[in-house]
């Protein structure tokens, strides 16, 4: 197997087909016949290249009179390959580098591509400190989208939330590589067991500082080898994630809609919560997204969910007042959980901030529809932009007098000033999420 080639293939399909960089990454592992060393190689490749996108291209855009989306794809990704290897990872020889681009660029392209591959990449090398990243005094922005590797508009729009010396931890946080985050099915084993079932197999894991099922694994040993994972005992979630059903606080003997619910892992963590006297209904509006809900609650032995092929725009048309709980997990900018989704800071606009709150209401307002009197609603996203969270909420809650936000302030052992949850990474050292509980007036019946 020739690693390189399938690094190529993978960033191929990740910035022209537009492919979510986790899942090509692991179908491709799961494919290939790759030895440990073969592996480690293609992960650091893979991702790091996806992760400097923005600096492979700069020095790109110094070295070429061809603009980036001039570039024809093939051409352009051989060229971040090559660059990443030269620049950041001192152990390969930048000739072998040279090399195995111009062999992809003659094989995959022609031998015009690979005669400027071999040019760019070898002059890259004799002026290569040319490429020094402006200093933070010199240019703020610049200098954190570089050195971060975060797009120059949400570094500009976080300077201008937070601070530039908050925003220097926001992008040195989104910048690390996460633990492996995983969430204990309880309906099967307890936290402490399966804590000792890990230490057993020589995987050093601490429990998570909130999620009372979370565990972090220090060591990945890569998600084929958990065996947990396949016989059911745990799931990967990550810890913000696992704070919103406990937020919704799920009792036995109800009804429950996760309106947005794909790929199902909240969904699973509260019909585990709520236990089988409840049944949990996860909604979405592809087929193909509810089955993987299916398969995630057949995996952790839940017989207590059920899909259901359903808008959440329209939800509250069909089941008005049918549910005791409702959550909208609801589609956002995920500008919260960038590390964890490389490709996602590459592919989304200061724009896309302003259409989903659009969205989001129009959801949030269906969905309210389907809570009964004295029933809960919570909504949450995985972004730290305000027009997404609690403007959302508050506007909701002017136009709908029955809704009372109820206080989350200690959820968990989190306390948080005010009645919603906001996690910021420069403080609570957990990736950008929030959640707010809001209660319908009146009594059940």
């Amino acid at each position: 197997m020739n690693v390189r080639e399938t690094a190529f293939h993978s960033l191929l399909t990740i910035c022209k087909d537009d492919g979510y960089s986790n899942i090509v990454v692991s179908r491709t592992i799961q494919k290939g016949d790759m030895n440990d060393r073969d592996r480690r190689f293609y992960t650091e490749l893979v991702y790091g290249t996806v992760r400097c996108l923005n600096y492979l291209d700069w020095i790109i855009g110094k070295l070429s009179s061809r603009t980036i989306n001039k570039l024809d794809p093939v051409c352009l990704v051989i060229l971040r390959m090559g660059l990443y290897q030269i620049f950041r990872m001192s152990k390969i020889p930048e000739s072998a580098a040279c090399n195995e681009a111009v062999k992809m660029a003659r094989r995959f392209g022609n031998r015009g591509m690979a005669g400027f591959v071999n040019a760019l990449l070898r002059n890259s090398i004799r002026r290569r400190l040319e490429f020094q990243i402006p200093d933070l005094s010199e240019n703020a922005p610049l200098h954190l989208s570089l050195t971060y590797h975060q797009p120059v508009w949400l570094v500009k729009k976080w300077i201008h939330d937070y601070g530039t010396d908050d925003t220097v931890r926001i992008c040195q946080y989104f910048d690390s590589i996460p633990d492996l985050c995983l969430r204990t099915n309880t309906q099967r084993i307890s936290r402490d067991e399966l804590l000792q079932q890990l230490s057993k197999r020589g995987l050093q894991a601490v429990t998570a500082s909130f999620s009372p099922e979370g565990i972090y694994l220090k060591d990945n040993p890569g998600i084929q080898s958990l065996q947990e994972i396949h016989d059911g005992l745990a799931l990967i979630q990550d810890e913000p994630s696992q704070l919103v059903a406990h937020a919704l606080d799920p009792q036995p003997h109800e009804v429950i809609f996760d309106v947005c619910a794909a790929p199902g892992g909240k969904t699973t963590h509260i019909a585990a919560l709520a236990g089988p006297d409840t049944t949990v209904y996860g909604c979405d509006i592809y087929e193909h997204k509810l089955k993987l809900i299916e398969s995630n609650a057949r995996a952790l032995h839940l017989t207590n969910v059920r899909t259901l092929l359903q808008d959440a725009c329209t939800i509250g048309d069909k089941y008005r007042e049918k549910a005791d709980r409702v959550l909208v997990d609801a589609p956002c900018s995920g500008l919260g959980v960038l590390r964890r989704k490389l490709d996602l800071r590459w592919r989304k606009r200061a724009e896309d901030l302003q259409k989903l709150p659009v969205l989001q209401s129009r959801i949030l307002e269906s969905a309210a529809a389907c809570v009964r009197p004295g029933g809960v609603l919570v909504y949450s996203t995985c972004t730290m932009n305000d027009g997404e969270n609690s403007q959302v909420i508050q506007q909701f809650l002017q136009a709908h007098q029955e809704f009372k936000a109820e206080n989350l302030g200690n959820l968990c052992g989190l306390s948080q000033p005010g009645p919603f949850i906001q996690l910021l990474p420069q403080k609570d050292g957990l990736d950008g999420f929030f959640i707010a509980r809001l209660r319908k007036e009146g009594h059940r019946d």
